[in-house]
């Protein structure tokens, strides 16, 4: 079965227009199939394909204009996506077979659909990065530092006053990191995801005006507080970009915002009612040009 949808779904997918509307295609009433007594016409395979598989093919094809648009297909891009395809044939020798299976009439037509947007999406998220700076720094306030989780306070305040005598964070660890700490000084980037850090110091790292021990002790909130000294490396984003990019590029939330930065960007406007009433009910952030709605999901939430 070819699981593909039809080149005329995905352009009555994309109609544009003034108003909300329900849209169609030409010739709808044309018949693909008949089965017994029952016919299957164009009209009736759009519809279908519009509820079950719809909102998540009308942002494909945004992704791909984006990509397009912003990191479009270079010649070491290709050459990865083939690479990833070496890959796969490597680990199982039927995949061009299996391909065939699933609708696409060869390995190129996988590799240009499939492996290379997927190529594109990596590069598109680490322009992600540097475009929209602001809003990473404000929600995750990225710096890098060497941390030492201590084994209590007094140990802590030592700890400090090792690191103000000129120890090296690796040298106040040893002597007065506690037995199970996760953080042991050593040099790591530091962000809002690190929830086993007191919030005070994640805002003191990224605030800071100049690199060099934190003059203070910082304790988490709770009953058994963990207690942490620390040295600030970094937090100059545009110094240190690529190894936020590396960090938080997995993050969901991330990805999302990436997307959602670029539909902006580019004005994405939704003027099927099915569809739009889909996105307004379960991804209303997608609806870039109705920020209202946006906002309103956020205070529900």
């Amino acid at each position: 079965m070819n699981r593909k949808a039809p080149l005329f779904v995905l352009s009555a997918l994309l109609l544009t227009g003034c108003t909300a509307h329900t849209t169609q295609v030409n010739d709808e009433s044309e018949k693909l199939m008949t089965i017994g007594d029952t016919t299957y016409t164009k009209g009736d395979e759009y519809t279908m394909v519009k509820k079950s598989n719809g909102p998540a093919l009308v942002i494909q094809q945004a992704q791909s204009i984006i990509y397009e648009k912003e990191v479009p297909a270079t010649d070491e891009m290709k050459k990865q996506a083939q690479e990833q395809f070496d890959e796969i044939v490597k680990a199982n020798p039927d995949s061009e077979k299996q391909l065939k299976t699933l609708g696409y009439e060869s390995k190129d037509e996988y590799i240009e659909k499939v492996l290379l947007p997927a190529v594109q999406a990596q590069e598109l998220m680490k322009k992600y990065f540097t475009d929209d700076q602001d809003t990473i720094e404000e929600q995750y306030k990225p710096s890098v530092a060497q941390i030492i989780q201590c084994k209590n306070e007094d140990a802590a305040k030592k700890a400090l006053q090792a690191l103000k005598d000129g120890k090296s964070a690796q040298e106040a660890a040893e002597q007065y990191m506690a037995d199970q700490a996760t953080y042991k000084g050593d040099e790591a980037l530091v962000t809002t995801n690190d929830t086993a850090l007191p919030t005070r110091l994640i805002n003191a790292l990224a605030t800071a005006k100049n690199p060099g021990v934190m003059d203070e002790v910082y304790a988490t909130d709770d009953d058994e507080p963990s207690y942490f000294v620390a040295v600030l490396v970094s937090n100059n984003y545009e110094e240190n970009v690529d190894r936020i990019a590396e960090t938080l590029g997995s993050d969901s939330s991330l990805s999302k915002g990436c997307l959602v930065y670029y539909l902006t960007k580019y004005d994405f406007e939704v003027h099927d009612q099915d569809l739009f009433d889909y996105y307004k009910n379960n991804s209303p952030e997608y609806l870039v040009t109705r920020p209202d709605l946006t906002e309103t999901a956020q205070e529900t939430d």
